[in-house]
């Protein structure tokens, strides 16, 4: 800012830069001129064959862990396993008949569909 200048808010007073930025118009062409250029010379083989490598290199490593079964006794009671086997059941068997009439009134749903959405109506229920 010049010494000159004084600025309040969006306006200002004195030497505003406008002779400056007239003399950096030849620098902005050669800008744009560069622009253009790149633009011509631009290479969509080469651009795909950057996002490839790109891909490449991050890609995500897993670890494969081996199975194990857990045993639900070392964390809940037996009282609290059978409550929760007894919900099981009745989720099973909700879920089951609302699939059936659903395969009955929409035949065209696949299986999958049909007891997603008979699992959501028995939740909303």
């Amino acid at each position: 800012m010049d010494i000159n200048q004084v600025r309040f808010g969006n306006f200002s007073i004195g030497n505003s830069g406008a002779r400056q930025a007239k003399e950096e118009r030849p620098e902005e062409s050669k800008a744009e001129e560069l622009r253009k250029e790149s633009i011509s010379t631009f290479n969509p083989e080469k651009m795909l064959g950057a996002m490839e490598t790109q891909g490449l290199q991050n890609l995500a490593q897993v670890n494969i862990v081996s199975k194990k079964e857990v045993n639900p006794a070392e964390f809940l009671t037996e009282d609290r396993i059978a409550d929760i086997e007894a919900m099981m059941g009745e989720f099973e068997t909700g879920v089951g008949k609302i699939a059936d009439v659903l395969e009955e009134e929409f035949p065209m749903l696949s299986a999958d569909n049909r007891l997603a959405f008979a699992a959501h109506i028995f939740a909303a229920e």
